[in-house]
């Protein structure tokens, strides 16, 4: 049923068959040094009509297979995206596959459309996005992909993980914690990120809440508590500011009659690596 959570070992695929669902992945432990999450997006229009696209400190390339008519196959479109502050509507909803990457701001290497590597990868997604591709048939790809960066890709980090990692919500406690000046963490994170630390930071703390907000039950003054808002109205400021919409919209929509957010646990047994799913309630099947 649509409030039992997914199951990883077993559910995963049962999810793949969903018409429509968003899901985010573990990247493989040789690569957690400069990815993030690896998501996959599948549409018939439930989950992206009338969205917005949030604030995010990420770097990220996406693979998009667009279907304009049902059942007349998929467009195909690589883009790179980089960190991006506020927020943008858009309304047109999609119908069809979007699977990226997310890159740490400590990933130096270069992002461009045209690159082999990425090219390849395109292909690879394009073949099996038609067909009911399982889980496997999406990460393989990208996997590959990216062991082809680790290889041929020389990225010393700009800046350290510890940037990314930290919890922290000033810019003097984060230039103590990594042994630097305030003056070197704006040179360094700018370089990174495009943006100073104290922004970079706040997009960070959104992108924290967005995830408790969607997955946890816990109220809203508590996870303005622990992610270190001054009360739970701050918290409301700040999300409003990059989502477009309060905390209490967005944890409606995503925890209450439209649609059911899960968070999994990463059991590094299990090939999946699921971290999170979204999918619409109506869109998932009855069991008995």
């Amino acid at each position: 049923m649509a409030n039992r959570p997914v199951q990883i070992a077993e559910d995963v695929e049962h999810l793949f068959a969903q018409p429509s669902f968003y899901a985010e992945f573990a990247p493989l432990e040789d690569h957690s040094n400069f990815v993030d999450s690896i998501y996959v997006l599948k549409d018939r229009g439930r989950l992206t009509a009338n969205r917005v696209a949030f604030a995010s400190p990420l770097r990220e390339v996406a693979f998009g297979f667009r279907e304009s008519v049902p059942g007349s196959g998929y467009s195909g479109k690589v883009v790179v995206n980089e960190p991006s502050f506020g927020h943008r509507k858009k309304s047109r909803a999609f119908f069809g596959w979007i699977i990226g990457i997310k890159f740490k701001p400590t990933w130096a290497g270069p992002l461009h459309t045209e690159d082999p590597m990425i090219e390849a990868c395109q292909n690879s997604l394009a073949r099996v996005v038609g067909a009911s591709p399982s889980c496997l048939d999406i990460l393989d790809p990208l996997d590959q992909l990216l062991f082809a960066f680790s290889q041929h890709t020389q990225h010393e980090p700009i800046i350290s993980s510890d940037y990314f990692e930290t919890s922290h919500d000033r810019v003097a406690n984060l230039a103590s914690h990594v042994g630097g000046s305030v003056r070197t963490l704006h040179r360094q994170m700018r370089t990174s990120t495009g943006f100073p630390p104290k922004r970079f930071l706040a997009m960070q703390r959104f992108r924290r809440s967005v995830y408790e907000i969607a997955t946890r039950s816990a109220g809203l003054s508590l996870i303005a508590f622990n992610l270190g808002f001054s009360d739970q109205a701050h918290l409301t400021r700040e999300f409003r500011r990059h989502a477009g919409v309060t905390p209490g919209a967005f944890k409606q929509t995503w925890r209450g009659r439209h649609a059911r957010a899960v968070r999994f646990l990463q059991d590094t047994g299990q090939s999946t690596r699921l971290r999170m799913a979204v999918w619409p309630l109506e869109t998932t099947a009855k069991s008995g």
